[in-house]
């Protein structure tokens, strides 16, 4: 009961209205006084809620002789009427307080705490993407994030996704991490990164130990910074896989001495051929 109420607290009723309202959906017609006694609302305050949910006509009055009674309206279409009424509302901000802004747009950088609020938050990005989506993840989280991923896919959206796992998400292109576990230990968790229509980003880290923290942004710099690194991870994944065997053998196994940014260092023309026939990498 207290989650419903809650829910109805949520879309603007107060705590007394949501309370009637759910005492009278329970059983109706009742009587004021049979409201005070079920709904927890006191006596003194009943008559005055009601008259709140008679006007947003959420309540309505049946005569019974001397009683007076009192109806809900239909819980499906108190849902329809809030949903329409809801959404006219936000149309109607987002238009309004656009035309506020000037010309200028400031992007800030949006710091993001747990995996909730992270998977929430790019769950919402991917829904909203009406061109392109690149996404970098590992199976953990792209698991709660393919259902958005198919829907974009259906709207047409061109997807990109780095895997770090076995997942086979619906998306223009998947590429296959080939060293997700260099990559986990070094990074100390599971990477998550995004970027929807070259216009918002988002970036954050699930931690070994469960914790979750990260960062959102529609700023020029800060998404371009990302949507490079993802595309040039991409072209990374591009390479690895048509030249894997070459890279092991001149950079070393996970290629290391590849991925040492501080030096361009290779194997040593004896150790490249003793490596020559290294293990191609599983998929």
């Amino acid at each position: 009961m207290g989650a419903l109420i809650e829910r109805l607290r949520e879309i603007g009723l107060g705590d007394y209205e949501a309370r009637l309202y759910v005492a009278l959906v329970r059983r109706h017609p009742a009587t004021g006084y049979e409201l005070a006694q079920t709904s927890g609302v006191p006596s003194s305050k009943v008559y005055e809620v009601l008259r709140r949910l008679q006007d947003k006509d959420l309540v309505f009055v049946t005569e019974g002789g001397r009683t007076r009674g009192y109806i809900p309206v239909d819980p499906e279409e108190f849902v329809e009427q809030y949903s329409s009424r809801m959404t006219r509302t936000l149309e109607g901000l987002r238009d309004e307080l656009g035309a506020l802004g000037g010309d200028e747009q400031v992007g800030y950088v949006w710091n993001i705490s747990g995996r909730d609020a992270l998977l929430e938050r790019a769950g919402r990005a991917i829904e909203r993407a009406e061109a392109t989506i690149i996404l970098s993840a590992w199976d953990d989280e792209l698991a709660e994030l393919t259902d958005a991923l198919t829907a974009a896919r259906a709207r047409k959206v061109r997807t990109a996704v780095i895997v770090y796992g076995a997942l086979e998400p619906t998306a223009s292109a998947v590429y296959r991490h080939p060293i997700r576990d260099t990559i986990y230990d070094e990074k100390g968790g599971r990477g998550l990164s995004l970027c929807t229509d070259s216009r918002a980003a988002l970036v954050g880290l699930v931690a070994k130990n469960g914790s979750a923290s990260g960062a959102w942004s529609r700023n020029h710099g800060f998404v371009t910074a990302l949507e490079d690194y993802l595309k040039h991870d991409i072209y990374v994944q591009k390479i690895v896989g048509r030249f894997h065997d070459q890279l092991v053998a001149t950079y070393g196994r996970n290629f290391s001495r590849w991925r040492d940014v501080f030096s361009d260092r290779t194997l040593p023309p004896k150790a490249r051929t003793a490596r020559a026939p290294s293990q191609r990498r599983s998929r």
